[in-house]
């Protein structure tokens, strides 16, 4: 679903991605890890469209991603942005109804309001419909904006720390949530733990390069992640699934 070759990326003078390839198989679920200030979000914003590289290729779905229309390539990929500038005062469905745009469904159909009747109940804040959105906490603020990435209905959901603000119950919750869509899945991922539980494949990146990548079983070891994070750990074998728990 989405191949990226040989990105390259620079502000100024300084190059930010450095020969970047990536592949994204259909629904399979793909994270990205590094230390902050590796470049990741920067990888995600020329994927989405954000920013605008110069040297490389980004395919989608066998379709070069500068050549899609704005609401075609909303219909195919959805993305929760690490960072949201919501300056008006919209309550909490009218956000998710956001996420509909692309659909030509700009009536308040019975489909429609199920389809974002259904992405509130996802993220358990269905009785919060009618709130202003601006009043809500960040971890709830995440929550609606998943929920209106949901609504979306793309193929595609690439997602920039989708666990931000969130505590323990809702970071379970949610990714559990994203992995059943079975949808294809592209997500920077803070806590190395939970990539581990719920990729089916990670980048480990470093200084606007990819530095490792492989299934989770193959890449957490002592001595990747002290290639990548420069820390010590210990890595163990988590009891219930099997797969690698990284110990600080």
């Amino acid at each position: 679903m989405i191949k990226v070759k040989k990105l390259e990326y620079s502000i100024d003078d300084e190059k930010i991605l450095k020969n970047i390839s990536l592949t994204v198989k259909e629904k399979k679920f793909v994270g990205i890890i590094g230390a902050n200030g590796c470049g990741k979000s920067t990888l995600l914003k020329n994927i989405y469209r954000f920013l605008k590289y110069k040297s490389g290729e980004i395919i989608v779905d066998s379709i070069e991603l500068n050549d899609y229309k704005s609401k075609i390539l909303a219909k195919k990929m959805a993305v929760l942005a690490q960072k949201q500038n919501m300056n008006f005062d919209f309550t909490v469905e009218e956000i998710i109804e956001m996420g509909r745009y692309a659909h030509h469904d700009s009536l308040f159909t019975t489909e429609k309001k199920e389809i974002i009747k259904k992405a509130l109940q996802s993220v358990e804040l269905e009785k919060m419909k009618d709130r202003s959105f601006l009043t809500l906490s960040g971890g709830e603020m995440q929550r609606v904006l998943i929920a209106r990435a949901l609504a979306q209905d793309s193929d595609i959901l690439v997602l920039d720390e989708p666990t931000n603000h969130l505590d323990i119950k809702y970071q379970i919750q949610i990714m559990e949530l994203v992995k059943k869509t079975e949808k294809t899945i592209l997500a920077v991922i803070h806590d190395m733990n939970i990539a581990s539980s719920y990729c089916d494949y990670i980048y480990g990146m470093k200084k606007g390069k990819i530095e490792i990548e492989g299934k989770p079983e193959d890449i957490f070891t002592k001595e990747n992640i002290k290639k990548v994070f420069d820390i010590e750990c210990e890595i163990a074998k988590h009891p219930k699934t099997g797969r690698p728990l990284i110990i600080f």
